[in-house]
């Protein structure tokens, strides 16, 4: 099978959240960004990309084995895609690209699995995929490119994502209809975070 690694964001600094950083607040018995973590471990994923700056560093340091990879990312004030490309320059084997958003902690390991089921049958016909989560009309994340688009993604100028490429290169999407808002949620701000909270 080709490989699937993740590439989780938890460089930005959450400025939406005053002091705290959003991802090493508690959830569910451990923090947002170990349950993200404790996810992917739990699903058929291959490796484990989890791209950190300065101030998140350290506390992520002790995830580090054989199958998670911790990579500093020193550029992330320039925005999320140079951590982006911070985790697609460090996946040096991955035939595919899962890029997760560090403060997801609601997508199941089941709901990894699908895309990268889907990801794995159909880049034997063309790897040029693109697979995209969707609920209803809407889409969401995580987004798998395949390594086909590793030169496009290092040489992208966007600063916040990817979506352009998406854009560019419908004909190759392949769209994944998921039966939960999982895949839209994420915590940007205190309000979300109480509201999680009860």
């Amino acid at each position: 099978m080709p490989e699937v690694t993740a590439i989780v964001l938890s460089a930005g600094r959450s400025l939406r959240m005053g002091d705290e950083n959003k991802l090493f607040l508690p959830f569910q018995g451990a923090t947002i960004i170990a349950t993200v973590i404790d996810n992917l471990m739990k699903s058929d994923i291959n490796d484990i990309i989890i791209v950190t700056s300065d101030f998140s560093k350290d506390k992520l340091l002790p995830y580090q084995n054989g199958r998670i990879q911790i990579v500093e990312n020193t550029e992330y004030q320039k925005g999320m895609t140079t951590s982006i490309q911070k985790g697609v320059h460090s996946a040096t084997n991955a035939a595919g690209y899962m890029i997760c958003l560090g403060d997801q902690p609601f997508i199941t390991p089941d709901t990894y699995n699908l895309l990268i089921k889907v990801f794995h049958k159909h880049y034997a016909q063309n790897s040029k995929k693109i697979i995209v989560p969707f609920y209803k009309k809407e889409k969401g994340n995580p987004v798998i490119f395949s390594s086909h688009y590793k030169k496009t993604i290092l040489a992208h100028r966007e600063p916040e994502g990817c979506k352009e490429i998406v854009q560019d290169n419908q004909r190759h999407i392949i769209r994944v209809q998921i039966n939960t808002e999982e895949i839209l949620k994420d915590i940007d701000t205190l309000e979300d975070y109480e509201n999680i909270s009860g």
